[in-house]
């Protein structure tokens, strides 16, 4: 059976979904339908879908020997402890991509991803911001929040401190970091180096449409009855997900969180907050900027 031999690790917000979808229709590549299977983020991910290797496995079961690349993208390995290190194990020779954007903008757009997760209650950002050191110690943290991590928004924009530890682990020719800007100006030139990064032919690919903009519930209770049911309902659906009935229901699923859903511009930072966040992102930047060596003064 098949393995996935590249991996698209994170950042969140940052054009992970777009690169996912664009490599997914490459005919020389396969990529589960299911995306973020979390399966190497054993230090964060509490009650993971995929649970054994077995399970993981099955994810890449449809693929056939025209697929010379097999892969996945989770967004929260590259913020994880010891995910590269487990994928190394898993396979030496992997393929990473991982993916960054201005610190500031993306702990923004991923409050607004959470809210729309169900993962997030607290539709101010400045206040969630705030929250993040209570939350760390088990308070205030959502009841429908299944994995608490995500809420440390300023661990998340850490990317310096994750991507050295990333390249601790897999030497640079296996490591391609990919600016969302660049993604955002050029997604034709960035496919390109990706498709040449994982030695595939080219497809002749022309069109990138605009994937993952930012979304918001009509109806909260909507939203949190879909994405949250009650744990018996969670059980059961949990139990048939990978069956008909449950590609059916997960479907249906989809539909009602399509029409609950508008896409909308978020509203400016106020000057203050976002300088305070400039300020604290400021260290990773710069360490960021020596790894990429780019200028990313403009971030700061």
């Amino acid at each position: 059976m098949a393995r996935p031999n590249f991996f698209i690790v994170g950042a969140p917000k940052c054009g992970t979904t777009a690169l996912y979808q664009y490599l997914r229709a490459h005919p020389n590549v396969f990529m589960p339908s299911f995306k973020e299977p979390h399966f190497f983020s054993t230090d964060l991910i509490s009650n993971p879908v995929i649970k054994t290797i077995e399970q993981y496995a099955e994810l890449f079961a449809e693929s056939t020997e025209a697929h010379l690349r097999v892969g996945e993208a989770s967004a929260s390995y590259l913020l994880s402890s010891v995910a590269g290190r487990d994928i190394h194990a898993f396979d030496p020779d992997a393929r990473i991509i991982a993916m960054y954007r201005n610190p500031v903008d993306m702990v923004y757009s991923f409050h607004s991803q959470l809210l729309y997760w169900s993962e997030e209650t607290e539709p101010d950002f400045e206040a969630a911001w705030r929250l993040q050191e209570p939350r760390r110690r088990g308070i205030a943290v959502p009841r429908t929040c299944k994995e608490p991590f995500w809420l440390q928004y300023e661990r998340i924009g850490q990317f310096a401190t994750h991507t050295e530890r990333l390249l601790s682990v897999f030497p640079e020719t296996q490591v391609k970091l990919i600016l969302y800007d660049d993604l955002a100006a050029s997604p034709g030139r960035v496919y390109d180096e990706v498709i040449a990064f994982l030695g595939l032919p080219h497809d002749n690919r022309s069109d990138f449409p605009r994937i993952n903009e930012n979304k918001r519930a009509k109806l909260t209770w909507v939203r949190n009855v879909v994405r949250k049911p009650p744990g018996r309902l969670r059980d059961a659906y949990r139990a048939i997900k990978q069956t008909a009935a449950g590609t059916a229901i997960g479907a249906l699923k989809e539909k009602i969180l399509e029409l609950n859903t508008v896409r909308e511009t978020r509203p400016p930072l106020s000057p203050a907050f976002r300088a305070e966040l400039v300020a604290t992102f400021r260290g990773e930047v710069a360490g960021l900027s020596r790894i990429l060596g780019r200028d990313l003064s403009h971030w700061k």
